[in-house]
């Protein structure tokens, strides 16, 4: 992670476990990357495509919450920068404008993965 231990249990106030559960985070991070390629790929065929739609749209819906909690985050926490408040808020909307464009493009696909499979009489 590149600090010391020491630095991990007396600044961050992370135990020996936190380097785990920050490579865990990275892991499912990825994970949850990669999982909008199983619904555009037609190279791996699903017994239960119903399944991986549910699944899906329960992902579109937990990013969409994860958006909102930003969205919401961003407009009433102040910055603690040195930085002028509108300068402030222009970096951050430039840096964050990706994660919110993530759900709609999540929902996107999952659309039209379900569209596809209903429409194709796949079961």
């Amino acid at each position: 992670m590149g600090y010391s231990g020491h630095v991990l249990r007396d600044v961050f106030d992370i135990p020996g476990w936190g380097i785990a559960y920050v490579v865990g985070l990275s892991v499912l991070a990825e994970l949850a990357a990669l999982f909008p390629l199983l619904l555009v790929s037609d190279r791996w065929r699903w017994r239960h495509p119903r399944v991986l739609a549910s699944l899906a749209w329960t992902a579109s819906g937990v990013l969409v919450l994860v958006a909102v909690w930003h969205l919401a985050v961003a407009l009433t926490v102040e910055s603690q920068t040195y930085m002028s408040r509108d300068t402030a808020h222009t970096v951050s909307g430039f840096v964050f404008a990706p994660l919110f464009t993530t759900p709609a493009l999540m929902t996107a696909v999952t659309w039209s993965y379900t569209k596809r499979h209903r429409a194709g009489g796949q079961a």
